[in-house]
């Protein structure tokens, strides 16, 4: 049998955990799939981590995720959050351009993720 592990999708955790809804959103069961070892490792090698968001686009985020049943459509889901708060009419250029890099590494995650989610 092939080593497993459990990938967090908003692995940073450093970052993700200085606040309690970065906490919780890096802490959603479907967010963090089984992967085999070596997928797990080019998944790391080929991604950075996903930027920890801006104060209140982080809020609005954890809002408004809604996880999904199963991994790729809570990270569809996470992806469409964090595009809302990018386009909150308050939000700030800078904000925009981060939440746009946010989904930009997500994105990269989904397409090593995709068809190599281990079930159960």
């Amino acid at each position: 049998m092939r080593a497993r592990s459990r990938h967090h999708i908003l692995h940073a955790r450093q970052e993700w955990t200085l606040r309690p809804e970065g906490e919780y959103l890096r802490e959603q069961p479907t967010l963090i799939p089984l992967l085999e070892q070596d997928i797990h490792n080019v998944l790391h090698r080929k991604n950075p981590a996903v930027p920890l968001l801006g104060f209140y686009a982080l809020r609005q985020v954890a809002n408004d995720f809604r996880p999904g049943a199963d991994t790729l459509e809570s990270l569809d889901n996470l992806r469409f959050s964090i595009y809302l708060a990018g386009e909150h009419p308050r939000a700030h250029p800078i904000e925009r351009d981060l939440a746009a890099l946010a989904i930009e590494t997500l994105t990269l995650q989904h397409e090593i993720l995709r068809g190599n989610i281990i079930k159960g």
